[in-house]
C-alpha cells in the first residue's frame, strides 16, 4: 500500500465511526418510541488486494456492510399470538360484565326476587283465598314479574345491538389497518427495488401487525423483499399493496352475523376482539334470551294449566292466569302478560280446587308448589327456581373464566413483551457506552490521519533538500 493509501484507511475510519455514532443517536432518540427496534451497525474490515511477496498490505480500512434491526422473530410471533388471545378474552369479560349488569343478581331488583315473591303470594293466597287484599297483592306482583322478564329481555337485546354496532365498527377498523399495511408494503417494496432498506418502515409494519392481531387472528407470510401477505380466517386480506376489505352480513336462517371476505366467503375467526363480538352476538346473548323464553313459557303453560282447573270467587273455572303465547315467532318474554280478566277483577283468580267451598285454597297451594316441583323432560328435570339459578350460575362461571383468562394472557403477554424488549429494546446505558467508544475511535482515526500527514510533510521536506 502506498503512503497515500493510508489516508484512505483514516478517511474510512472517520466515516464508519461517525455512522456508528449516528446509529446510536437514532437508538437514543427512539428509546421511548412504541414498536421501535434498536439498530446496530455491522462493520467489516476491507481485505487487501492479493499480491505475492513481502509487499502484502495489512488491509484497506473498514466499511459498514449493513445497519440491522436487532429483534427476535420468535418473540414477535408470540407477542402477536398472545395479544390476539388476550383481546378475545377481554371482549368476553366485557360481555359478561354487561349481562351481569342486566340481570342484577343477586340484587333486590333481579328476576329471582320477583319469582320468589310470585310463588310466595300464591302461598299466602292458599291460606286466605277470600281476602281481596291478598289477591290484589298477587296480581300486582305478577304484573311486576312479567315486566321484569320483559325488561331483562329487552336490555339483553339492547346489549346485543350495541355489540353488533361495535362489530361493524371493528371490521371497518380492520379494513383501515389493512389499507395502512398495504401502503407500508408498497413503500418497503420500493425501498427494496432501490436497494435500500428502511428499518423504521419495518418497525411500523410489525407494530401494525400487532394491532391488527388484537382484532382477529391472522397468519403473516414474510417475503424476501420485506413485504408481507396477511391471511385472516383462512382468507386473503393483504397481498403486496392491495388490501381486500371485509364486511359483516347476516347469514343463516337465524340471522346470525358473520364476517365475510370481499368475495362474500365467510371467515373462520377463532380469536381476537372480533371473534369475541361474534360469539357474544350470535351465541352468548341469544342463549340467555332463549333461557328466559323457556322459563317464561314454562311458567305460562304450567300456571295456566292448573289455574284453568281451579275456581275463583265468581264460582267459575276455565280461566287463564297469564295470556297464552299467541305468536310463536315472537319471544315469549315479550308476550308475558297477566290475563285481562285478572287485571280487571281479582275474583277470577282461581284459588279453590272445588266449587262452593269457602276457605279452599288447594289450587293456589298447587301453583305455589310449582316453584320447587321437578318433572322429567321439563327444564332438564329442574324446578323453575333451580333452572333460573342455574342460568345465573352458568353466566357467573363464564364471567369468572373470562376474568381468569384475561389475567393469564395478560401476564403471559407482559412476560413475552419483556423478553422481546430485552432483545430489541434500547438500553440507554449500552448506547452511551457505544457512543463513547465511537467517539474515542473517531479521535484515534483523526490522530492517525494527523500522524500520516506529519510523515508526508517530513518526507516532502527531505525530498526538497
Amino acid at each position: 500500500m502506498s503512503i497515500f493509501g493510508s489516508f484512505e484507511i483514516g478517511r474510512k475510519a472517520l466515516r464508519v465511526q461517525h455512522k456508528g455514532m449516528e446509529v446510536s443517536g437514532q437508538n437514543v432518540a427512539n428509546a421511548n418510541t412504541p414498536g421501535y427496534s434498536r439498530q446496530r451497525a455491522e462493520m467489516e474490515a476491507v481485505p487487501p488486494p492479493i499480491v505475492s511477496g513481502p509487499n502484502q498490505a495489512p488491509g484497506r480500512g473498514v466499511v459498514i456492510t449493513d445497519i440491522i434491526r436487532v429483534r427476535s422473530e420468535f418473540y414477535h410471533a408470540q407477542v402477536v399470538s398472545t395479544g390476539s388471545h388476550k383481546a378475545y378474552w377481554e371482549m368476553r369479560q366485557e360481555v359478561f360484565q354487561g349481562t351481569e349488569a342486566v340481570f342484577m343478581e343477586p340484587d333486590e331488583f333481579g328476576i329471582n326476587r320477583y319469582l320468589n315473591e310470585f310463588f310466595d303470594k300464591w302461598q299466602d293466597l292458599s291460606s286466605s283465598p277470600e281476602e281481596r287484599s291478598v289477591r290484589s297483592s298477587l296480581r300486582e306482583n305478577a304484573v311486576s314479574m312479567t315486566r321484569a322478564f320483559e325488561d331483562t329481555y329487552l336490555r339483553l337485546e339492547s346489549l346485543r345491538l350495541d355489540l353488533s354496532d361495535e362489530l361493524y365498527m371493528r371490521v371497518d377498523e380492520v379494513n383501515r389497518m389493512a389499507d395502512a399495511i398495504a401502503e407500508l408494503n408498497e413503500k418497503i417494496r420500493f425501498s427494496s427495488v432501490m436497494q435500500r432498506r428502511s428499518n423504521e418502515l419495518m418497525d411500523q409494519l410489525d407494530l401494525a401487525i400487532e394491532d391488527l392481531a388484537k382484532l382477529m387472528d391472522i397468519r403473516v407470510d414474510y417475503k424476501a423483499n420485506g413485504t408481507v401477505e396477511v391471511f385472516a380466517g383462512g382468507r386473503m386480506l393483504i397481498q403486496e399493496d392491495r388490501a381486500f376489505h371485509l364486511s359483516v352480513q347476516a347469514g343463516g336462517e337465524d340471522g346470525s352475523l358473520e364476517v365475510v371476505s370481499h368475495r362474500g366467503m365467510p371467515l373462520k375467526i377463532k380469536i381476537g376482539r372480533v371473534s369475541g363480538l361474534l360469539d357474544a352476538v350470535n351465541k352468548d346473548i341469544p342463549k340467555l334470551q332463549d333461557e328466559l323464553n323457556l322459563i317464561v313459557y314454562t311458567i305460562i303453560t304450567e300456571v295456566n294449566e292448573l289455574h284453568r282447573e281451579g275456581f275463583g270467587l265468581n264460582k267459575e273455572d276455565g280461566y287463564n292466569f297469564f295470556k297464552p303465547i299467541a305468536d310463536s315467532k315472537l319471544p315469549a318474554a315479550l308476550q308475558f302478560k297477566v290475563d285481562d280478566l285478572i287485571i280487571e277483577d281479582t275474583a277470577f283468580i282461581a284459588a279453590a280446587s272445588a266449587l262452593a267451598e269457602p276457605g279452599n285454597g288447594e289450587m293456589a297451594l298447587s301453583i305455589a308448589r310449582l316453584r320447587d316441583s321437578r318433572e322429567e323432560g321439563r327444564l332438564n328435570g329442574a324446578s323453575i327456581s333451580e333452572y333460573y339459578r342455574g342460568v345465573i350460575t352458568s353466566m357467573g362461571v363464564e364471567a369468572q373464566e373470562s376474568e381468569r383468562m384475561v389475567e393469564v394472557f395478560g401476564k403471559t403477554l407482559a412476560q413475552v413483551v419483556e423478553l422481546h424488549q430485552s432483545i430489541s429494546g434500547v438500553n440507554l446505558d449500552e448506547e452511551m457506552l457505544n457512543m463513547v467508544q465511537f467517539q474515542h475511535s473517531w479521535h484515534a482515526a483523526a490522530r492517525y490521519l494527523n500522524f500520516v500527514d506529519q510523515m508526508l510533510s517530513m518526507l516532502f521536506t527531505e525530498l526538497g533538500r
